[in-house]
């Protein structure tokens, strides 16, 4: 018979390509997640899953199951959804992608008092950056996130989460600490350090200095979270654009540059297909409510 948690698990490696991953995405052990995927190939008299050197990917076969595994979660949530609906109370689990910087300095409060009014939401971040929340939000592998940048699709909408100004942070003690600003064509020649391909803040910064004529920088090291971006600039390895919520209440100097004001929103972004319309306006509605930020 059809095992929903032996669904669950083989999307899980689908999603994941790994075993391991897996494991902790649905909360089982690497072994409880194996078992699971020999039952089902059992059941189907087919290999599911290729093991490969460094990841796992799905046979033809899998591809076929991975599609109607997903519906068939996605019916089974939402009969769960539509039942608590007779009783009046929203139940069940949000995944979030967020960026690193809404995951990490925004979501959490607002989470936590958004689950004391909706005490039976289980709500959970998985974080990515921007470019691959919106890819995510697409192929409908989550159906919510909180970035900072927006792509044109006709299926995905946004509502304004938060406001952010990127700054230009530098080493404690660097020279330009002791001046009021710094000119484009000096940045341009500084040690710097950029964000990843597909983060938000990396494209908020691309667009601002293209404006301004600056094509490149002397790019030393690239970083995949502005935590990482904050320790290298400590570090002395270069300056680096970074927004001011990961530099609340820290002590690493900010620089003013002539002419550059770089300023963003952060969106909650959703599909307008899927299983959980209404857990997604719940938590919509209570963004409008207690936000922007």
């Amino acid at each position: 018979m059809l095992d929903l948690l032996q669904l669950k698990a083989f999307c899980a490696v689908v999603d994941t390509q790994s075993f391991t991953k897996a494991g902790r995405k649905v909360h089982r052990t690497q072994s409880t997640v194996s078992s699971q995927i020999a039952h089902l190939e059992q059941m189907y008299g087919t290999e599911l899953l290729e093991r490969l050197p460094d990841k796992t990917v799905p046979t033809e076969s899998g591809k076929l199951l991975y599609d109607y595994a997903k519906r068939i979660l996605a019916l089974a949530e939402e009969s769960v959804e539509r039942v608590s609906e007779l009783e009046h109370t929203l139940t069940g689990d949000l995944i979030i992608g967020a960026s690193t910087i809404p995951a990490t300095y925004i979501l959490p409060g607002l989470i936590g008092t958004f689950t004391q009014d909706y005490p039976d939401i289980t709500v959970s971040i998985q974080v990515s950056n921007s470019r691959t929340v919106l890819n995510s939000i697409r192929k409908r592998t989550i159906e919510i996130g909180a970035v900072g940048q927006k792509v044109k699709n006709p299926r995905i909408t946004y509502i304004k989460l938060a406001s952010d100004t990127i700054v230009l942070a530098v080493p404690p003690g660097h020279p330009w600490t002791r001046k009021k600003s710094m000119s484009l064509t000096q940045l341009s020649r500084e040690p710097f350090i950029s964000r990843e391909e597909g983060s938000g803040t990396r494209a908020a910064v691309q667009e601002a200095l293209k404006k301004k004529g600056i094509t490149h920088l002397n790019t030393r090291i690239s970083v995949g979270s502005s935590e990482a971006a904050k320790q290298s600039v400590k570090s002395g390895l270069g300056v680096s654009f970074i927004s001011e919520w990961a530099l609340k209440g820290d002590s690493l100097p900010v620089v003013k540059v002539q002419g550059l004001d770089i300023s963003r929103t952060f969106y909650i972004a959703h599909s307008e297909t899927g299983s959980k319309k209404r857990l997604i306006q719940a938590f919509k509605d209570w963004i409008r409510k207690h936000g922007p930020i």
